[in-house]
């Protein structure tokens, strides 16, 4: 089954540069005409659901795409972004020459948590419980498209490519994607296989190119490992 994870289109913050993380900023105009381009660009057929964060940018870019697939689009609480406390808002260039310790440990070490927000091991347990629930409720069904945010994508990133020599260089662009396969490991419990990311949601989308078939990491294997790293 494949799982399209959808970076939500633009906000003003994102392109000020700032940190929203949980601030619930709507998209721009841009974002408002990258979410229309990304919803014309999928394939009509052949989808199970939308599902969204409930934060404004990421339900609005969804909401596009269910009414061009003609399916129903649900928000869950678990597939918000991760929350940065006392980061949201400021400047990621200035905080990025101010602190640039700090930033790289915000980027690489899933074990930081600002003060007052989610280390990157809360944030993706939390992010891949959600995600589990929804592969569950879906078993056997169509494509799913997921709306999500940069943050806990590229914590997803990061633990699917762990055992493998690829490694992300870059943030998942606005209303770029991750291209997922899911499945279910022989206890039967719901996995991913990472394929692409940061590539073009019709890319995702489309049966993509015939690859070695890899063993998908079973969700809650790898939200337990973040709730207790090493």
């Amino acid at each position: 089954m494949r799982v399209v994870l959808l970076r939500h289109a633009e906000t003003g913050l994102n392109a000020a540069g700032r940190f929203q993380a949980q601030t619930d900023a709507p998209l721009s105009d841009e974002g408002v005409r990258q979410a229309q381009r990304a919803a014309r660009s999928l394939p009509p057929d052949g989808w199970a659901a939308v599902y969204s964060s409930p934060l404004s940018r990421a339900a609005q870019t969804a909401a596009y795409a269910a009414g061009r697939l003609d399916v129903p689009h649900h928000r869950v609480d678990g597939l918000r972004e991760r929350h940065l406390g006392a980061l949201d808002g400021l400047d990621r260039a200035e905080f990025a020459r101010r602190r640039p310790a700090t930033m790289r440990r915000l980027l690489t070490d899933p074990g930081y948590a600002p003060p007052g927000g989610e280390s990157g091991h809360a944030a993706l347990a939390r992010f891949g419980g959600a995600l589990a629930g929804i592969l569950t409720a879906h078993r056997g069904a169509g494509r799913l498209l997921v709306v999500a945010h940069g943050g806990v994508l590229n914590l997803l990133t990061r633990a699917l490519l762990a055992d493998r020599a690829e490694a992300p260089r870059a943030l998942v662009g606005t209303c770029h994607a991750l291209c997922l396969d899911a499945g279910w490991t022989p206890s039967g419990r719901p996995g991913l296989v990472l394929r692409h990311w940061n590539a073009a949601p019709e890319e995702c989308a489309g049966p993509g190119r015939s690859r070695e078939p890899l063993t998908p990491v079973a969700l809650d294997d790898l939200t337990a490992q973040e709730v207790t790293p090493a």
